[in-house]
């Protein structure tokens, strides 16, 4: 299903034409999970698990290199995410919870609140072991994760992402790195 969600630009907005790409029935998915609902929730975990993995090896920053490191490799990681697999997931999702509200909510706590919660995490601690200056981790956290959803914009309201790795790797690290240095920069007024 992944690979079927991966074509954003020939990718249909309903569950049933994602499932007609990647091969499986309807009849297939229920005999894997209780309901289509479930399903979709369950994709969301993966996806949110894929993208917090470099986050999870490195909870604990010793260094600001190390934690722009660690920002850096879970930024590509959410960037490509973003540009490919995720625009079809979302879109899919937004024809599902128009008929079915509650699985909107479902979906966001098993997708982006978990990403959230784990970025949140690696923030407090690099604030705790005074190497960024993060006065609220739950605000920074949203605001990178808002930096990083750019091509996730792009291709849901412009046109599929173009899909440039030097290009995508750059942004990421220029991202990141002004990212650090406003918190290093408000580090620097406080003390």
């Amino acid at each position: 299903m992944s690979e079927a969600l991966a074509h954003p630009s020939g990718t249909p907005a309903g569950l049933n034409g994602i499932l007609d790409r990647s091969g499986y029935s309807k009849e297939d998915i229920l005999s894997a999970f209780e309901s289509v609902d479930d399903l979709i929730v369950a994709i969301a975990e993966h996806k949110a698990s894929l993208i917090s993995q470099p986050l999870v090896r490195r909870a604990r920053p010793g260094t600001v290199d190390d934690a722009r490191e660690t920002l850096i490799a879970f930024g590509r990681v959410a960037w490509k995410e973003y540009s490919t697999t995720l625009v079809g997931f979302i879109r899919m999702v937004m024809t599902e919870s128009a008929r079915n509200p509650a699985l909107k909510k479902r979906v966001h706590e098993a997708g982006q609140a978990i990403v959230t919660l784990r970025l949140r995490e690696f923030l407090a601690a690099a604030n705790e072991r005074g190497i960024l200056s993060i006065s609220d981790a739950q605000l920074y956290a949203e605001q990178l994760m808002g930096l990083l959803r750019e091509p996730l914009y792009q291709a849901l309201m412009l046109s599929p992402a173009t899909r440039q790795e030097a290009a995508t790797a750059d942004r990421v690290r220029a991202s990141i790195e002004r990212f650090i240095h406003g918190c290093a920069s408000a580090r620097s007024i406080t003390q």
